[in-house]
């Protein structure tokens, strides 16, 4: 377990707890809001984290141990906590609300046969069109079908399923609830209708075995699940009553607290993976936006949305410099890239280690190096800085074009684009080579857990202790003026999908 304080300069002002359950790491984030409005500060008091489990019960005690470690610098106990989270993860519970397996990650699956089944039965077209999700065998509804089929033995024991964020939810307060976010991102719950449900989708969760009793409630933005029982403050160190709430999806909450919150404005959440999210006035004809790979969801107040997401950021970081630097270190590594400057790489690299899901899904792509010319190339010969340096740019023109396709659907993005790039953010060179590769300006959110830390904005925000809501504070990322990656974004697109796209500017 890590953590880190503010300092001694921090003063308490609303103090809040946000909790995230990341696909890598769980974070508690203490928080201290002062001042309202644009004007109000954002201050981390204590981030702890610890590795995410496996187990169902021991992430419930290490998440529990992280709040319990954050609050040891808390000037006073939190008002409200809001817990965030990876989607898809969840787990069956029996009975007793006992977990009856390991945690279901939404990065363990592959196999399509029981989501073909479904998209047999339910149509594909039919299926997005009510829920604004992409058909992929992660989404819990293709899980509980493997499931059923797989182990009956299980299913027949399964009182009810939770979601990673809702699983804390439980042990804090006794009640099992969801946000609409994660509930979105199930394939089983009607995101586009009209009014935001407070339920799953009865027909949907039928084709399955299912209903609506197996799954969390679903809080409507603002509702919390419950407040801190007597054992749960016990547990982990917070005072007993404070509500807690679900705070949703971890890209989406981290959205919203960059200051993503109007129709037009974006932004790049990092994490393990990454996701642009775009705030809309109006939702868009899902014929349009199905074939990008983009899901139709909402933010955490409501409102439409769209979500560009890829599986490989931080997680093809991580894999390059294990697989792909030899025996040089990776601080030596990232020195050197930050002495190569900002100009695009000769080499095009593309990030894709289990396929791309948007733009123009491809379940086949893979990971290649090319030179200018477009041919793939062996890449032992060339230094390990000047390849890292082409990865960077790889993955910083795979988010253009993500945002790119969003424009050609939605219009183009109010700038500035706000980027939360976490523990990534202190990652110097591929920071400045994200800001160099888009079109726009770009905001680099500066505390160092955006969504944990946005969770606790969040649930200030929902206890109703703030009258207005600040964002999280950011500084610009400076970038050489002009579109200096033009080029280097032909060649990748031609590279990734066979023809150059529309770049802003192309008459």
């Amino acid at each position: 377990m890590t953590s880190g304080t503010a300092g001694d300069d921090a003063r308490p002002g609303i103090v809040a707890l946000g909790i995230d359950i990341g696909s890598s790491n769980i974070k508690a984030s203490l928080v201290s809001i002062s001042g309202m409005g644009t004007s109000g500060t954002v201050t981390e008091l204590a981030v702890c984290t610890a590795p995410t489990p496996a187990d169902a019960d021991e992430l419930v005690r290490v998440a529990s141990d992280v709040v319990r470690s954050a609050l040891v610098s808390a000037p006073e106990l939190p008002v409200a906590i809001g817990i965030a989270s990876m989607a898809e993860s969840g787990v069956p519970l029996g009975d007793d609300d006992e977990p009856l397996r390991p945690i279901i990650r939404w990065d363990g699956n592959d196999d399509t046969s029981d989501l073909d089944a479904l998209l047999g039965r339910l149509g594909r077209e039919e299926l997005y069109e009510l829920t604004g999700v992409p058909a992929l065998p992660k989404a819990p509804l293709a899980i509980w079908a493997r499931l059923r089929r797989t182990d009956p033995a299980l299913w027949s024991s399964m009182h009810r399923w939770a979601g990673v964020a809702d699983l804390l939810g439980l042990a804090l307060t006794g009640e099992l609830a969801t946000d609409h976010t994660l509930a979105a991102r199930t394939m089983a719950y009607r995101t586009t209708a009209s009014e935001l449900p407070t339920t799953f989708d009865e027909r949907l969760l039928d084709a399955v075995g299912l209903d609506s009793t197996h799954l969390p409630a679903v809080r409507r933005p603002g509702e919390p699940v419950g407040g801190v029982t007597p054992a749960a403050a016990a547990r982990t160190g917070l005072r007993e009553g404070p509500p807690v709430f679900i705070a949703g999806h971890d890209h989406a909450v981290g959205a919203w607290a960059a200051g993503a919150r109007e129709p037009g404005e974006v932004a790049d959440s990092i994490g393990t993976a990454e996701a642009l999210i775009r705030v809309l006035a109006e939702f868009p004809a899902a014929e349009t936006v199905r074939p990008t790979g983009m899901s139709i969801t909402r933010t955490v107040t409501g409102r439409p949305s769209l979500l560009a997401g890829s599986a490989g950021s931080g997680a093809f970081v991580r894999w390059w410099f294990a697989h792909r630097i030899g025996a040089r270190s990776t601080g030596d590594v990232l020195a050197a890239v930050a002495d190569l400057g900002t100009e695009p790489s000769e080499y095009t690299v593309l990030p894709y280690l289990s396929g791309r899901q948007t733009p123009r899904p491809d379940l086949r792509a893979g990971v290649r190096v090319l030179d200018e010319g477009g041919h793939e190339i062996d890449a032992k010969g060339i230094d390990s800085a000047v390849l890292a340096h082409a990865m960077f740019d790889g993955l910083a023109l795979h988010a253009r074009w993500m945002l790119e396709e969003q424009d050609r659907v939605a219009g183009p993005a109010r700038a500035p684009l706000r980027i939360l790039g976490g523990p990534g953010g202190g990652n110097r060179a591929w920071m400045r080579q994200k800001a160099q590769s888009f079109a726009i300006p770009s905001r680099l959110v500066t505390v160092s857990e955006p969504v944990a830390t946005g969770a606790a904005l969040l649930a200030a925000a929902r206890a109703g202790a703030l009258t207005e809501v600040p964002v999280l504070p950011d500084t610009d990322l400076p970038r050489q003026p002009g579109d200096t990656h033009r080029e280097a974004f032909h060649r990748f697109i031609t590279a990734a999908a066979g023809q150059p796209a529309a770049v802003r500017g192309d008459t």
